[in-house]
């Protein structure tokens, strides 16, 4: 059975094989033992853009966040753990409320401690620690002359001039792409044009394209944009499009490598990494007029490339894949 694959994520910095997922999420684990947080951000956020982290790595990211102090995500990530119901429940509740007061979210604060005390859920040995941050929380909040109110929801804040195109385009692509993977479920009709701008623009990356248009795919937007990547071009609607990785296509360029690898499961999952990869770089586009035997052809011979065999390295569609997989590694630089 072939192997099933979600949508991709955030970031990505280095062409990803097998195992080498595990390693960052080790290398990153390690780095926050040894208190190297911002080492640890950058490991685990490679390895979340190539599948879901578990909730060990979740909350070793978490913290990590906290520490080089971009509290913003750090809140996310709390608040995505606390929707799993995580083992260290409490604990990770005690990091998010220390990172809303960072956040200035006092009266948010107040709310969730006071309802955890109400409802006597708290463990009696992790009692005195909440009413501690509650007290710490009036003082802090008295110290900044904040008022103890309810906040307006922070799901409703989208600072939309991060998405106005003279901004965005000045941000390095990981940033431009984390800022637009943190949109998802968001309300986008507020920066549905800024959005629009940033797909249509020939001066944005592939990759970064796909970021934006796939937000617009998921909420269902119904209008005309005018794509082009690698030198074709097309108008589209988003609301018409399925994910990359689940277009008729791609299914059967997944489904004929397998059959030709189905005894060396190593090169297969290479292929299939590399396939699932670049379909999300020239989405909407399903390797353009190259047919389904074409691609999956040239994808084992490019693998096979890399692995020393003796293979034809040559013609149109293998100089297109040496070019996609050459925006990501501009991403490094």
């Amino acid at each position: 059975m072939r192997k099933k694959y979600g949508k991709l994520q955030t970031k990505e910095n280095i062409i990803v094989f097998p195992g080498m997922v595990d390693r960052l999420i080790s290398e990153g684990l390690k780095h926050a033992e040894d208190f190297q947080y911002d080492l640890a951000v950058d490991s685990i956020r490679q390895a979340m853009t190539y599948r879901e982290a578990d909730e060990q790595t979740l909350g070793v990211y978490a913290y990590s966040l906290y520490e080089v102090r971009e509290f913003k995500e750090a809140r996310i990530i709390c608040e995505e753990l606390l929707k799993l119901g995580p083992t260290y429940y409490f604990e990770t509740m005690e990091l998010y409320v220390t990172i809303l007061m960072e956040l200035r979210q006092f009266a948010e604060v107040t709310k969730i401690v006071n309802s955890l005390l109400e409802e006597g859920s708290i463990p009696p040995e992790k009692e005195d620690k909440f009413h501690q941050l509650l007290k710490l929380n009036e003082r802090v909040a008295k110290q900044k002359g904040e008022v103890l109110v309810e906040d307006v929801p922070h799901n409703n804040q989208i600072d939309a001039t991060l998405f106005q195109y003279e901004t965005f385009s000045h941000f390095p692509e990981d940033k431009q792409q984390q800022l637009l993977v943190e949109l998802e479920g968001e309300d986008l009709t507020l920066i549905e044009n800024e959005l629009a701008a940033i797909i249509e623009n020939g001066l944005t990356s592939p990759i970064t394209k796909s970021f934006a248009l796939l937000l617009m795919v998921h909420q269902g937007i119904e209008r005309t944009l005018t794509v082009e990547k690698f030198g074709y071009k097309a108008d589209i609607s988003p609301k018409d499009l399925p994910d990359p990785a689940k277009t008729s296509k791609v299914e059967s360029v997944l489904g004929l490598t397998e059959e030709e690898l189905i005894q060396n499961p190593t090169k297969l999952e290479m292929v299939h990494d590399l396939i699932i990869r670049h379909s999300f770089a020239t989405y909407p586009f399903e390797w353009f007029t190259y047919d389904e035997q074409e691609v999956s052809t040239t994808y084992i011979d490019y693998v096979g490339s890399m692995l020393g065999e003796d293979v034809s390295c040559e013609g149109d569609l293998y100089n297109l894949i040496v070019m996609i997989d050459r925006q990501f590694e501009l991403r490094n630089m």
